[in-house]
């Protein structure tokens, strides 16, 4: 009976302990999938409004050049609605701050135009856009770094779960021996008694 007990209690552990471990690995792999979708949607994402800010404002200086208020309107509308879903990304601090002075020089070139100063002044129309590169040029590297960062941490997770998963089996193998090791010693020692 106590043998029983013993062994019963030997596999109770064995469980349980299992089961730890399971949970932490599922804990890591939950977190690498998480920062996966992270870099698709609050980097590669924000990497193609960026894309898609910059041919904009190239087109509104082309536009420029012909003195085409129309045009420069739709692209106007067209780079107003990828800031708002560039702001709807999870932002880091340099970039919400980076974004926001975008936001504000892009409204002062908005009133420009519509106040048709830029013809007048085709220097700072043109100051004002190379501006507004400039700070998509550094949007783009903080996508860059923080990419990085989240495939690192991606990584760190999938490392602690191989890890893990190599642990659980050499404890279940150590664990295994010992029972066994407990189950034919005591049946030995049972049959040397009788």
């Amino acid at each position: 009976m106590v043998n029983r007990l013993n062994t019963i209690m030997a596999l109770a552990v064995v469980f349980l302990m299992v089961l730890a471990t399971n949970r932490i690995d599922q804990h890591h792999f939950e977190t690498a999938q998480k920062t996966v979708n992270e870099v698709y949607k609050d980097r590669v994402m924000v990497q193609g409004y960026i894309y898609s800010i910059a041919e904009a404002l190239h087109q509104k200086e082309l536009n420029h050049v012909q003195e085409q208020n129309v045009a420069a309107q739709k692209w106007n509308t067209s780079i107003n609605e990828r800031i708002t879903s560039f702001e709807a990304t999870k932002l880091t601090r340099s970039e919400a701050e980076l974004l926001g002075r975008f936001k504000k020089e892009f409204k002062e070139l908005e009133k420009m135009e519509a106040k048709a100063i830029d013809h007048q002044n085709p220097k700072m129309h043109r100051d004002q856009i190379v501006q507004l590169k400039g700070y998509l040029k550094e949007l783009s590297k903080i996508q860059i770094t923080e990419s990085r960062n989240l495939t690192k941490s991606a990584q760190k997770s999938l490392n602690v779960s191989a890890l893990m998963a190599n642990f659980e089996i050499f404890f279940l193998i150590c664990i295994g021996v010992a029972l066994q090791v407990l189950v034919f010693y005591k049946t030995k020692k049972n049959a040397k008694a009788s």
